[in-house]
């Protein structure tokens, strides 16, 4: 979350997917857009290339704590005091590969170096395994 709230506009506009820099880890990541590169666009259209995504009111960027509080006021707000923003990509990964039953490419949405911990985070589990054979056919 750090990374996102420091992207600036020229970040963003300047590649189709673009490369961000994890602070912890140093480890570059792509920042898949997909169907939201249109709405950024339309977004960013007022920012200068210079300015922050997300700025706070204080000038720069927004806060990770602000934004985690944000995201709970309005969790409570549904009655859904029970999720945290990790749920978001907990649950993207989890439909994403119910969808498609891709775990490479969901492991390189996710950044992560292991299928392993891809694996572990969308929960695998055995009765997912054998439904998934038992609807299997070969094409011959």
């Amino acid at each position: 979350m750090s990374d996102i709230v420091k992207l600036k506009k020229q970040d963003i506009l300047t590649a189709k997917n673009p490369r961000i820099v994890e602070q912890k880890t140093g480890k570059t990541r792509i920042l898949y857009l997909g169907s939201l590169q249109d709405l950024i666009q339309e977004y960013t259209k007022a920012l200068d290339p210079a300015d922050y995504l997300f700025p706070s009111s204080k000038g720069g960027h927004l806060e990770v704590n602000t934004v985690y509080q944000m995201f709970q006021k309005v969790a409570k707000l549904l009655g859904r005091d029970d999720i945290g923003m990790h749920t978001l990509r907990k649950t993207f990964g989890y439909h994403y590969y119910k969808k498609t039953k891709d775990v490479a490419t969901l492991m390189e949405i996710f950044g992560h170096s292991s299928e392993k911990i891809t694996k572990r985070y969308i929960g695998i589990n055995e009765d997912e395994i054998s439904e998934t054979l038992l609807n299997f056919r070969l094409g011959f």
